[in-house]
């Protein structure tokens, strides 16, 4: 998997976003955590830096798969997301590689540009 950041725009929240995880599967290992606390501190339709203070076993060996539900304009979204990097900055902070489908993304650059709209006077989108 190749992690291109620079692909879509970024939306960077001045206030982070919550939202609420689940890990799914860690290696090879199916798991079903229950639910972690998170901010979405930036997104893009191909993926969000989430901060959190939970430290997830992410390594190079072990692929950690898990599932983000957030709110954004009243609509409820549940994106699956793989981790890609972490640094230990103010609790964690995690790359998350989102490999939406076209009804997905369709769906999450609708509600950014609205909200975007709605929150920014300079156009971020």
């Amino acid at each position: 998997m190749r992690y291109k950041r620079k692909d879509y725009f970024r939306y960077e929240f001045k206030e982070p976003l919550n939202a609420l995880f689940r890990i799914h599967r860690v290696g090879r290992k199916e798991v079903n955590t229950s639910k972690g606390e998170a901010r979405i501190i930036n997104i893009s339709p191909n993926g969000m830096k989430l901060n959190t203070n939970l430290d997830l076993p992410h390594s190079d060996g072990h692929e950690v798969k898990l599932s983000i539900s957030f709110h954004l304009n009243k609509r409820s979204f549940h994106l699956p997301g793989t981790v890609v990097w972490k640094k230990k900055i103010a609790g964690y902070n995690y790359g998350i590689f989102m490999d939406l489908d076209e009804t997905e993304r369709k769906g999450l650059v609708e509600a950014l540009k609205v909200y975007a709209s709605h929150h920014d006077n300079r156009n971020e989108i």
